[in-house]
């Protein structure tokens, strides 16, 4: 299978990697449960020749239809974050992040529009397309490093808790414990795959756009593991999953009540000089049929379930004003 990846870092010109599916390859792109598709990088363009190179792949490419269907209404979305904030009360669980998926059919998009626009809106984003012959098309701007490797560096962030961004006032206890959490099992599972000296820096607060989070720099040093190894160990974090990670996850795949697919999952690319993963988050799915636009959120025993909704329609306006213009 051949592809391509358009990938704009903060501060930097917009990358473009065509991609061709090998087992050895040095790109990497994961579903939420861990299925990863493995792509050998061909060739690499750079600036307005990597949005040129994009635009002229598209140009004739074929979608499949995603068969659209939101996941959750109101009601049913709200019925699910009462039974896992259930579960955290009764500690079953501490936290587990809970998701669902908006449909919008037969919209028309300009895909290089809508990634300018995501550009645009999110500077301090990670913006991202990766497109697959065949498949559905993946973009979004994620505001979360799942790891990066430099040399024997390590560095990675906990990024959990979300408000509207320029909110007054201090950080609720909810959002508070929610980072306290994932910070802790992120340190634990780096001490696990050898990582040493580890610092945190934070937390602070991240803008993400028109929200913004609590987020925790991590850094450290590497002992003999690789990036890909520490990105599988890490994947998914409890700011995608939760906590414990095996009962979250049981939790997720039982209750949830759909397939998540790539989103929540991850993407990056593996070098001497430089590795670097990020998390699938703030994304659509297109097809040819339309739209599909996911949000989640971190739920523990001090959620509300109404206020949840809210937070997910929220980062679905949000996500459809930058898409829709």
């Amino acid at each position: 299978m051949k592809g391509f990846a358009l990938i704009r870092e903060p501060g930097s010109e917009p990358l473009w990697m065509s991609l061709e599916s090998n087992a050895q390859g040095a790109f990497r792109f994961s579903t939420f449960s861990g299925q990863i598709e493995t792509f050998a990088i061909l060739e690499q363009e750079v600036g307005e020749s990597a949005l040129a190179k994009a635009h002229s792949i598209l140009q004739g490419a074929d979608w499949p239809a995603l068969d659209l269907a939101s996941s959750h209404d109101f009601d049913s979305y709200v019925a699910l974050i009462e039974s896992a904030r259930r579960a955290c009360e009764e500690g079953a669980l501490e936290k587990v992040v809970l998701s669902r998926c908006h449909a919008y059919p037969q919209v028309d998009l300009d895909l290089m529009e809508t990634y300018n626009r995501l550009c645009a809106h999110y500077p301090r984003a990670t913006v991202y397309m990766i497109y697959r012959q065949g498949q559905s098309l993946w973009m979004g701007a994620t505001p979360e490093c799942l790891v990066e490797t430099q040399g024997h560096v390590v560095r990675t962030m906990s990024l959990a808790g979300t408000r509207v961004a320029d909110s007054e006032g201090s950080w609720g206890a909810k959002e508070r414990e929610e980072q306290h959490v994932v910070t802790r099992d992120i340190i634990h599972m780096l001490q696990v795959m050898g990582c040493k000296h580890l610092t945190i820096e934070g937390p602070t607060v991240l803008n993400a756009g028109p929200v913004e989070h609590l987020c925790s720099m991590i850094q450290g040093e590497r002992n003999g593991s690789g990036s890909d190894e520490i990105a599988r160990a890490l994947h998914p974090t409890p700011a995608v999953g939760g906590l414990p990670r095996a009962q979250a996850a049981a939790f997720i795949r039982q209750r949830e009540g759909y397939d998540r697919r790539f989103y929540a999952g991850y993407f990056g690319w593996t070098r001497a000089e430089r590795s670097v993963f990020y998390v699938n988050l703030r994304c659509l799915e297109w097809g040819s049929d339309g739209v599909l636009c996911y949000a989640g959120g971190g739920i523990t025993s001090k959620s509300h379930p109404e206020q949840e909704w809210q937070e997910t329609e929220q980062k679905l306006k949000t996500l459809e004003r930058v898409i829709f213009g």
